[in-house]
């Protein structure tokens, strides 16, 4: 790990899955299940400007939550009786197709997250493995002079550590 550099285990942008800011939640659906369908199990989609400047991230979880009627989303945890989200949650099979499709037609912006961390093609892969570990990110956009050109995830980053840890 030591002489690693990000640029050894990039995954360059064109190869992984992105989309506009101007884009809904269709076409991050659309973005993802294509890179499934190419045998490559993304589990986030990028969401860049015109310019590839990093807007934002989406993850499939991120995903399946903005699918959520209003009534089954987290408002906060307060002290006293608890709602039985469960229970709700099988109300909202009656009402689960017409909700997702009209879900289908927000913008992504209301409901990316933010990225905390970057790094650069040269950085080495020590710095992604401080970022991972300390903020819980499994995959850090890569950037040069502010535009995107790439993704280290979280498995990259181990197998260069496992290389490490389990040589004799």
């Amino acid at each position: 790990m030591n002489n690693t550099r990000i640029k050894d285990v990039l995954i360059p942008l064109a190869e992984y899955p992105n989309i506009r800011s101007d884009a809904t939640l269709r076409d991050a659906f659309a973005a993802l299940q294509k890179s499934h369908n190419a045998n490559r199990s993304y589990r986030h989609v990028l969401v860049l400007d015109e310019a590839d400047h990093l807007v934002g991230q989406l993850g499939i979880h991120d995903l399946l939550h903005a699918l959520l009627p209003e009534f089954l989303q987290d408002h906060g945890h307060y002290e006293g009786a608890q709602t039985d989200y469960p229970s709700l949650a099988l109300i909202w099979q009656e009402t689960c197709e017409t909700q997702c499709r009209e879900a289908a037609d927000k913008p992504v912006l209301s409901c990316m997250g933010t990225v905390k961390n970057t790094v650069t093609l040269d950085d080495p892969i020590t710095l992604a493995a401080y970022f991972m570990a300390t903020s819980r990110a499994s995959i850090l956009p890569v950037t040069e002079v502010k535009r995107v050109v790439g993704v280290v995830r979280l498995v990259d980053v181990f197998n260069e550590a496992s290389k490490v840890v389990l040589h004799d």
